[in-house]
């Protein structure tokens, strides 16, 4: 048996800049930290020769194309395993579209899980790139790389995608006061709206060549937000949140609603310095950053809404349990 634990994340800073039809000629930059919310994969030998996947539905087959679960069946592809295998999934987070990249997280841990199953080790580089194959490259899937990065390396980072298809992972060097201080002033709201990320970034993506001038700002705010993370500035933090937030909202009409904007306006009225919308947009989490003594009014202000408590994940995606043996690679 081995099971996997993958983060999801929070991106700060910087969304959009990540498709290739940006990168590639301009190079983008994301500032995203892994959180202690998860992702489990969990794969096992069978005694048959069926494969069996358990996630939201149960599948059996005894032909890996036969698999419905389209990054399930491209991964064992990917890993040649094609026979006599059980993979079961969950998740700590349950609500569909919840802007923290659980879909990645999932492919970049399923990936880590049949790898070690194997035998093999790849490093989050490669784990980050074999997710991107998969859900980009394979089965076309309109979104950036991100996600499948901040969930292979974890902690709190800078990632360059640059021209030529590299990405470059930077930590952001912090104390722990610092990382104290984002801990405690900065909260995750659930809008209670599902939304398939998909079509939202299928217009966004198809809209690139008539935002640029919107884009180019989202990775200035990304390098200026840079120092403010590593000296939690939150008050210039919720600031350049709040200036994403808008420069985002022009990429596509399907990122905002009214109802969106309503949880928007009580978070900014009850004292929050500003926030955005997780992932996609259209639903999700939001993220707010305040100063400390505004966080009971904007816990009052969005009572509606639930808050999901989160810390910062130093680790990526890891291997937890290998063939009988309690180890972290």
């Amino acid at each position: 048996m081995v099971i996997s634990q993958t983060p999801l994340r929070v991106s700060f800073f910087g969304g959009g800049t990540d498709f290739k039809a940006y990168y590639e000629n301009y190079g983008g930059t994301v500032l995203s930290a892994a959180i202690n919310k998860y992702i489990y994969v969990i794969v096992t030998p069978r005694d048959d020769d069926d494969i069996v996947l358990n996630y939201s539905k149960r599948e059996r087959v005894n032909n890996v194309n036969d698999i419905e679960h389209k990054i399930i069946r491209e991964a064992l592809k990917i890993t040649n395993i094609t026979r006599a295998i059980e993979i079961t999934s969950f998740s700590d987070i349950h609500s569909d579209g919840s802007g923290l990249g659980s879909s990645s997280a999932f492919t970049v841990g399923l990936l880590n899980s049949l790898f070690a199953y194997k035998g093999e080790y790849k490093n989050p580089a490669e784990l980050a790139e074999f997710a991107c194959k998969i859900e980009i490259d394979i089965l076309g899937e309109p979104i950036g790389k991100q996600d499948q990065y901040a969930s292979a390396f974890g902690g709190l980072k800078k990632y360059s995608f640059n021209k030529d298809g590299t990405v470059t992972a930077k930590e952001i060097e912090a104390t722990p006061e610092a990382f104290n201080t984002l801990n405690i002033c900065t909260s995750l709201f659930y809008t209670g709206i599902t939304r398939k990320a998909s079509s939202v970034l299928h217009d966004q993506k198809t809209k690139i060549g008539i935002n640029i001038e919107n884009l180019n700002r989202l990775k200035e705010i990304t390098l200026q937000g840079e120092e403010y993370i590593r000296n939690a500035d939150i008050e210039n933090i919720g600031r350049l949140l709040n200036e994403n937030w808008e420069n985002k909202k022009r990429l596509s009409n399907k990122i905002n609603n009214d109802k969106i904007d309503a949880i928007y306006s009580k978070g900014r009225q009850a004292g929050a310095y500003g926030g955005k919308l997780l992932g996609a947009g259209g639903g999700g989490y939001f993220l707010f950053a305040y100063p400390l003594e505004n966080y009971k009014n904007i816990k009052s202000a969005l009572e509606d809404f639930k808050e999901m408590p989160f810390t910062f994940e130093f680790a990526g995606s890891r291997i937890v349990f290998n063939n009988g043996k309690n180890t972290v690679v």
